[in-house]
C-alpha cells in the first residue's frame, strides 16, 4: 500500500497542493502524481499563463521540499521572487507604476536588502544600467 505526501503553497489568489507517491523511485527528483491549481480569490479570465507560471514557482519549491534540495543563495531567490510578486501588482504604466516601483525599491532598503537595486533588477529581468534609467525617469515623473 502506497503512502502519500501533501505539500502545498497558498497565496491570497492561488492555492496549489501536490501529491507525491512515497514510493521508491529510480527518478531523481521525483515530481508530483497529481497537482490541483485552485483560484481562491477573483478571476474574471481565470487560470491564464500568469497563474500557471505562479503556480510552476510553487511546483518547483514543493519539488524541492519533498526532495530535500538545498539550495545555495536561498535568500537571493526569495528576495527576488518576493519582488516579482510585487512588480506584477504594479499597474503597466503611468505614474501609479513609477511611484510604485520606487515604493518597491524602498521596501527592499527597508527590509534591510543589501543589494536592492540588484534584487530589482533581476525581479525585472534586466540589466542594472536598465534598472537605474527606469528609476531615474520614475523619480523625474513623481518629483
Amino acid at each position: 500500500m502506497n503512502k502519500y505526501t501533501y505539500l502545498e503553497r497558498r497565496s491570497p489568489d492561488l492555492h496549489v497542493v501536490g501529491e507525491w507517491d512515497d514510493s521508491e523511485s529510480e527518478i531523481y527528483p521525483v515530481g508530483p502524481r497529481r497537482l490541483v491549481i485552485e483560484l481562491t480569490g477573483p478571476a474574471p479570465a481565470g487560470i491564464t499563463a500568469e497563474t500557471l507560471r505562479h503556480a510552476a514557482r510553487y511546483l518547483g519549491d514543493m519539488t524541492d521540499e519533498f526532495n530535500e534540495v538545498l539550495h545555495v543563495g536561498g535568500h537571493q531567490i526569495m528576495a527576488r521572487r518576493y519582488t516579482e510578486d510585487l512588480l506584477a501588482e504594479l499597474p503597466r504604466d503611468g505614474d501609479a507604476y513609477h511611484r510604485g516601483l520606487l515604493a518597491i525599491r524602498d521596501d527592499l532598503v527597508e527590509r534591510g536588502e543589501a543589494s536592492p537595486d540588484h534584487v530589482l533588477s533581476s525581479a525585472m529581468r534586466v540589466p542594472l544600467e536598465t534598472l537605474h534609467a527606469c528609476l531615474e525617469v520614475a523619480r523625474k515623473r513623481t518629483a
